[in-house]
């Protein structure tokens, strides 16, 4: 793989995980989550794991 390609598949990978970030948010603040509250609170602590890992991977591969 090219640097180009892998700073493409960071940029992806950041977008999907801001997405269901979203998503984890909006089930949370609505109510809709109901019991399975803490699952989506950890949804939401990988994703923001994940939109850190892909900049991180993305500001690296573009040196």
């Amino acid at each position: 793989m090219t640097n180009e390609e892998k700073v493409k598949m960071f940029h992806l990978m950041g977008g999907v995980a801001a997405v269901i970030a979203l998503v984890c948010v909006i089930l949370i603040e609505s109510g809709a989550a109901g019991e399975h509250r803490e699952l989506a609170d950890m949804g939401l602590t990988a994703m923001i794991v994940m939109l850190a890992v892909s900049l991180i991977g993305s500001m690296y591969f573009k040196r």
